[in-house]
């Protein structure tokens, strides 16, 4: 009877850190895999007290993971700080707010170890589940960018409105009510002066350009990408945005007022992490918004490879 218990609870335990460990994206809870093993091979060799130790310390373990995937802070990572400038790094650079956001290194392109992640984030939140879904997915992306109106975020810095206005008047306005820190931010990252009432985010709607790198990478990182697709993609992303920004602190202010107005202001726990990136990203002096040349001349597209990444 006792083996039973000792074989339901160590099966049970095993079963919950292989859960942990296929979603995480540290590598603390595969550091549990010996635990794990142990408890089976105690199991089966007829000692259930020894095994319950083992197990015991293999729930103690998946769950200090558990609270390092979901506690730790963002925080500013780089892979190689002394790498080489080129506009694959001048691009991850672009969207490392997502990286910052959950304590991952920024500079690094391609992540074996988070294939799982992108193949259940890619279907859950946009459906895809192949190569051509995700050029489909990208194209459309860079459709919509190319297609839309100049829209402009209007934010009144006394009454803490922030209010979209489409160019052409072809969306309604939307508005959110902003917190006193996040109007402080937005004064600090348009470079506002204490005495102005309002500040003008202009076009800050090609901020969502970034959200092209995560899908470039993640498709590289599930093989859907050739390096050569990949650089092509990354390229175009570049030179889509360097025109159109007039450096990094322009880049900084789009991207928290579309932050603010795409998440409603919210304060939920990703929102808040972002948020926290954000900041990291404006203000540290090690940060590559602060470290890397906006104006970096960047490697030219080659003729067709904007046809080369068809479905």
């Amino acid at each position: 009877m006792f083996t039973a218990v000792a074989g339901i609870v160590g099966a049970l335990a095993i079963g919950a850190w292989a859960v942990v460990s296929w979603a995480s994206t540290h590598r603390l809870p595969w550091l549990m895999a010996p635990l794990a093993l142990l408890t089976v091979v105690l199991l089966v060799a007829g000692f259930p007290g020894w095994s319950l130790l083992s197990t015991a310390a293999l729930i103690a373990g998946t769950f200090a993971g558990l609270v390092v995937e979901t506690k730790e802070a963002p925080m500013l990572r780089t892979k190689d700080p002394d790498a080489p400038l080129s506009t694959e790094r001048w691009v991850a650079a672009v969207a490392a707010p997502f990286r910052v956001a959950v304590a991952e290194p920024w500079d690094v392109i391609v992540r074996p170890q988070l294939r799982g992640r992108y193949r259940r984030t890619f279907a859950r939140e946009r459906g895809i589940t192949d190569r051509a879904g995700l050029l489909a997915e990208i194209e459309r992306l860079w459709r919509e960018l190319h297609t839309a109106p100049d829209t402009d975020l209007l934010v009144d810095l006394r009454s803490g409105i922030a209010r979209s206005r489409c160019a052409d008047r072809s969306a309604p306005d939307r508005t959110v009510v902003l917190t006193p820190e996040q109007v402080a931010r937005l004064r600090t990252v348009t470079g506002a002066q204490e005495s102005a009432d309002t500040v003008v985010v202009g076009a800050y709607q090609w901020w969502r350009a970034v959200y092209l790198v995560p899908l470039i990478c993640g498709g590289a990182t599930l093989n859907w990408l050739s390096p050569v697709e990949t650089q092509g993609l990354l390229r175009r992303v570049a030179a889509d945005l360097q025109p159109r920004f007039g450096g990094w602190s322009q880049l900084s202010a789009a991207f928290h007022a579309g932050w603010l107005l795409d998440q409603d202001g919210a304060a939920a726990a990703g929102a808040e992490r972002m948020w926290d990136a954000l900041g990291l990203l404006t203000t540290d002096p090690a940060s590559p918004w602060r470290l890397l040349p906006w104006d970096m001349p960047l490697d030219r597209i080659v003729a067709g490879e904007r046809n080369e990444t068809r479905p």
